[in-house]
């Protein structure tokens, strides 16, 4: 399969992918919000003439929330897997993912964000960044790769204590001392080497889900708040707690219409969160400390 290195590809290759759906036919099996197999009873969304199905009702509104480029690159993908032998129709790279920016202190000026307004939210190469005001974007553009050589320690060391595996998420090998700290989208991901990070760019939001799956069944049995962060409601009073991971937390809502603030404000909840692991006095479940990146 040939590697692809844009994060966009032409829209016109959806149509090389689309003969094996039809209209009012989900074009996934899984949804694009929860990362899980699609259920009747969640109900569907309508894209540009395609059926997207969904794991729970309020995964619809993220969906749509999402912008075009990113909405096409899932469609697409999903039309690609019904079709066997037009997997290669879909750019590997352009399959996009990423978590909302995790800190809490804007990249450039080290202020903490909020202390100016609304933080500014940017995306480069699909990946989010806050900044405290607008004039710290433009020192941003002209170094990216020098602040994100910054920021991505820091997410290392904060996600570290938090990740649930031991072994490589890719190759299934153990993590040893000279394992890789990838961050990808915000997220850590350690891998057993450099080869495996090839792989896991093939199909990011796959191996994300492995992890993300780990990291819940990990932290839901001592999850140290019983009621949703966002509603203050208790845990199960509006039926199964909705969940989602952001900087490879879990985080559980009353309901799913609740996740959206968590992304919309992460550090915010993130720190409320880590209060509650700290003051619960249980041990946060991830699988071993990361050696340093």
């Amino acid at each position: 399969m040939p590697r692809f290195m844009s994060r966009r590809f032409p829209l016109a290759l959806l149509g090389l992918v689309s003969s094996a759906a039809f209209a009012g036919d989900p074009v996934n099996a899984m949804c694009p919000i929860g990362k899980e197999t699609i259920v009747a009873s969640a109900g569907t969304v309508e894209y540009k003439g395609r059926t997207i199905g969904l794991c729970c009702p309020g995964c619809g509104k993220e969906f749509l929330a999402w912008d075009g480029p990113r909405k096409d690159e899932f469609v697409a993908l999903a039309l690609a897997k019904r079709e066997p032998g037009r997997e290669h129709a879909v750019a590997p790279a352009a399959v996009g993912w990423s978590d909302p920016y995790p800190l809490d202190t804007c990249p450039v000026s080290g202020g903490k964000l909020g202390s100016m307004g609304d933080p500014v939210v940017k995306t480069y190469d699909g990946r989010e960044v806050r900044f405290c005001c607008d004039g710290c974007v433009g020192k941003f553009d002209a170094d990216k790769a020098g602040y994100f050589a910054k920021i991505d320690p820091r997410i290392v060391r904060d996600q570290a204590p938090f990740y649930p595996l031991a072994e490589c998420v890719v190759s299934g090998e153990p993590l040893a001392a000279g394992a890789v700290n990838l961050v990808y989208g915000n997220r850590l991901v350690r891998l057993c080497c450099e080869m495996c990070a090839g792989e896991f760019k093939a199909d990011p939001a796959a191996h994300i889900a492995k992890i993300d799956k780990a990291a819940s069944d990990a932290q839901r049995p001592n999850y140290p708040l019983d009621t949703c962060i966002v509603a203050n409601s208790k845990l199960g009073s509006m039926g199964e707690p909705a969940e989602i991971i952001v900087a490879g937390r879990l985080f559980r809502f009353c309901c799913a219409g609740c996740k959206d603030e968590v992304r919309a404000h992460p550090a915010k909840h993130i720190a409320t969160l880590d209060a509650a692991w700290r003051g619960s006095g249980k041990a946060i479940p991830g699988a071993s400390p990361a050696p340093r990146r």
